[in-house]
């Protein structure tokens, strides 16, 4: 069952309340709604949702790639997966959500929530919600500012978007924030072998590294590792007490 009280502007940082004649979590101070469409996905951005149109279909086309380079095997994701040590009973975020093969490979005991920017991924992701009963909560927003109060989650990670963030620091500062303290974070990504050998259309940016310089001061236990024959990086860390 969803939880009403984790929940804030993400505009703001004020606290949301849930208007059920509304059909939405509304800030009261505003009242600015965000809506829960038919589905009960809660939509706390608009339309494209990234900075252009030209770069949310980047978007589309670097996470189609890390889908089929990590495939859909419960193996090939648990190579990352497995430095979560997700519990029983946990409340679980996963950014950039996509269809939600990941969480099909996590313990069904925990509740997890999972946000996307995408609506295209997003309407993929219900459909595989529902057809395999997952315990999830979606919602559509910007990994920049998360719509969670902190210290919501025992445990939150990124698996393949976030070197396609608009701002890649204030998205893990954020996923940093909404973490309880000595929760686990996750992120893995691309590595620039891959980005190279598949000619990937935004292989003229900035060299893909692990965004470890990117990590706040409130982290410890930070680590990196390669993945998926050099495919993939994994960076974990945990939210400093």
């Amino acid at each position: 069952m969803i939880d009403f009280s984790i929940w804030q502007d993400p505009e703001t940082g004020e606290p949301l309340a849930f208007n059920r004649a509304r059909r939405g979590f509304e800030n009261p101070n505003t009242g600015q709604l965000y809506p829960a469409d038919s589905r009960g996905i809660l939509h706390f951005c608009e339309g494209e949702a990234g900075s252009d149109i030209a770069g949310s279909r980047l978007y589309e086309r670097g996470r189609a790639l890390y889908r089929a380079l990590c495939g859909g095997g419960r193996k090939a994701r648990n190579d990352f997966l497995q430095y979560l040590h997700i519990r029983p009973g946990d409340r679980v975020l996963e950014v950039s959500v996509g269809v939600g093969a990941n969480i099909r490979c996590l313990p069904p005991e925990a509740d997890y929530y999972g946000i996307e920017r995408s609506a295209e991924w997003l309407d993929q992701c219900f459909l595989q919600k529902r057809k395999h009963r997952l315990p999830l909560h979606l919602c559509q927003g910007r990994a920049e500012c998360l719509p969670f109060r902190e210290g919501s989650f025992d445990a939150v990670f990124c698996a393949g978007g976030s070197d396609l963030f608009s701002d890649c620091e204030a998205a893990i500062r954020e996923m940093v924030r909404v973490a309880r303290p000595g929760a686990p974070l996750l992120l893995a990504g691309k590595t620039a072998q891959v980005s190279h050998r598949r000619r990937l259309p935004f292989q003229e940016r900035e060299e893909i590294v692990p965004p470890v310089d990117l990590l706040p001061s409130n982290v410890t236990a930070v680590a990196l590792a390669d993945v998926r024959c050099g495919g993939l990086y994994c960076l974990t860390f945990c939210k400093a007490f």
